[in-house]
């Protein structure tokens, strides 16, 4: 009896240590979000200017071609971190949902992969296209293929990075852990109805694939509500020593 409560008592510190390792991990992907947000936000106006014609993005990503390259290495840093973030977060929930905590950990694994595709056009592809349309030999017959060029990789890889990235994939899987901590109590329930608004908007965002059409603002609105619940999520695991055993312990119910 003795030797069972010391093996439980050393699971629940480990599964409390991974729950700090886990809060730590959502504040940092906040932070390293913040990069893009601040740095590609002063230098071109960011993500406003994603809607932006080819003749004058590619201009402005010469111009700021290292705040566009540390600007979106911050973003793509930001967004692998998703992954260990989606795997380990699915850890600290009753296992008597497996099969919910599977789905969870494999929406948030697409949804990082997606994400990582659509950002690295702007720091592989864009800037080499910059360079051939601002090229002072380039013909205007080149610099019209450079934009068709520009257009076509914008909306695909665009395509797979906002709209199943950004909002599909990590709408469902944001709808998965709202799910699971509304199931299992291990987390406080305004957790879950946030995350439930949160994965809302961006799965509003995805009809996009549909052909629905949404300004810049929604995206812009989805970016702020999904970051914000991201942070609570990180402060409730890493602060809170109450929350962050409850959310460890296997669920009563």
């Amino acid at each position: 009896m003795q030797a069972t409560m010391h093996i439980q008592t050393a699971q629940a510190h480990t599964q409390t240590g991974l729950a700090r390792i886990v809060g730590v991990l959502f504040l940092v992907q906040f932070a390293l979000f913040l990069i893009p947000l601040i740095v590609l936000g002063s230098a071109i106006n960011w993500p406003v200017s994603l809607g932006d014609p080819a003749s004058e993005v590619l201009p402005r990503i010469a111009e700021q071609a290292s705040a566009v390259t540390i600007g979106y290495s911050g973003y793509f840093a930001s967004a692998l971190l998703l992954l260990p973030i989606a795997v380990l977060v699915s850890q600290l929930f009753d296992k008597r949902y497996s099969g919910l905590i599977l789905t969870g950990a494999i929406l948030g694994s697409i949804a990082s992969f997606a994400k990582l595709f659509g950002i690295a056009r702007w720091l592989v592809a864009m800037p080499f296209l910059a360079d051939i349309y601002l090229d002072p030999a380039a013909t205007d017959v080149t610099r019209e293929a450079t934009i068709v060029v520009y257009t076509a990789l914008n909306e695909y890889a665009g395509g797979v990075g906002e709209l199943l990235g950004v909002a599909l994939f990590s709408g469902l899987w944001t709808l998965a852990v709202a799910v699971l901590i509304m199931r299992t109590r291990q987390l406080p329930v305004w957790l879950g109805w946030f995350g439930l608004v949160a994965a809302a908007i961006s799965l509003l965002l995805s009809t996009g694939l549909l052909g629905v059409q949404f300004g810049t603002a929604l995206l812009v609105g989805q970016g702020v509500v999904w970051q914000l619940w991201m942070i609570a999520m990180g402060v409730v695991l890493l602060v809170n020593r109450h929350t962050a055993s409850a959310a460890v312990a296997p669920s009563a119910a």
